[in-house]
């Protein structure tokens, strides 16, 4: 893969946006971004790369809840995360370009429907059944391994935990532990080649440039408006990117 000035705006462009809105709503830049980038870059490439800038961040923000977190009931559902992040590198590793993107146009538009009819459901605050948390702990690291993806796991906490302290400081340091898993295994898989490095020099002035515009933003801008329109992007490109992929196999 060669990176013309015209694949490094295209990038720097994608993250911008993602990072923006990560900065505004809070959560949601892989969705955003990995949709668009795969219009034009393989999987392969803008999942390594995009870890290489995640690690750090979750591991500053995993150091500033490190107190609001119980260890007994967070491990065991990060061990059960990892054992999805191995299939899901494998996968990632192995599977043809255009079947990952069409996966991932799926996953992306699952997710944007839950958060987007959320509020229809009841909420069961501080209630679940342990053997369903695990099982979304698993697929939830498959899609981790494969798009860098965490989401599945971030809505079922986000549902089940008793407060927002808990939830933060639980859902911090499980990204923490996965990201640093699936960086090892990305290095033992060969995944973070070149091309993934430069993805993600191009993605760091990027991700800097967001949170600085964002935070201009967000005071000016109602916070249910922007969630809403976040819900609406993830969609078209989930959308976008399974009409592309099944109809080119690109």
């Amino acid at each position: 893969m060669v990176f013309t000035w015209q694949t490094i705006l295209f990038i720097f462009a994608a993250q911008l946006l993602a990072y923006t809105v990560k900065g505004l709503v809070g959560f949601g830049n892989p969705l955003i971004s990995a949709p668009i980038l795969s219009m034009r870059l393989d999987n392969v490439v803008i999942t390594p790369g995009t870890l290489l800038m995640d690690c750090p961040i979750n591991g500053y923000i995993t150091w500033k809840n490190r107190r609001s977190f119980n260890w007994r009931s967070i491990l065991p559902l990060l061990l059960a995360n990892l054992c999805g992040v191995i299939p899901g590198t494998l996968l990632l590793r192995f599977s043809l370009p255009w079947v990952l993107k069409t996966v991932l146009g799926v996953v992306v538009v699952i997710l944007g429907l839950e958060m987007a009819t959320r509020s229809l459901r009841p909420v069961r605050t501080g209630r679940d059944l342990p053997w369903m948390r695990y099982a979304v702990a698993v697929f939830s690291g498959i899609c981790a391994g494969l798009f860098g993806i965490n989401m599945f796991l971030t809505a079922y906490l986000q549902r089940t935990a008793k407060d927002y302290p808990e939830f933060k400081g639980s859902i911090c340091f499980l990204f923490l532990g996965e990201n640093l898993f699936r960086l090892g295994a990305y290095i033992t898989n060969g995944l973070i080649t070149r091309e993934a490095l430069l993805f993600g020099a191009v993605s760091v002035p990027a991700a800097a440039l967001a949170m600085a515009l964002s935070g201009f933003l967000a005071p000016r801008m109602r916070e249910d408006r922007l969630q809403k329109g976040a819900i609406i992007l993830f969609l078209l490109g989930g959308v976008s990117i399974i009409v592309k992929s099944i109809l080119f196999h690109t």
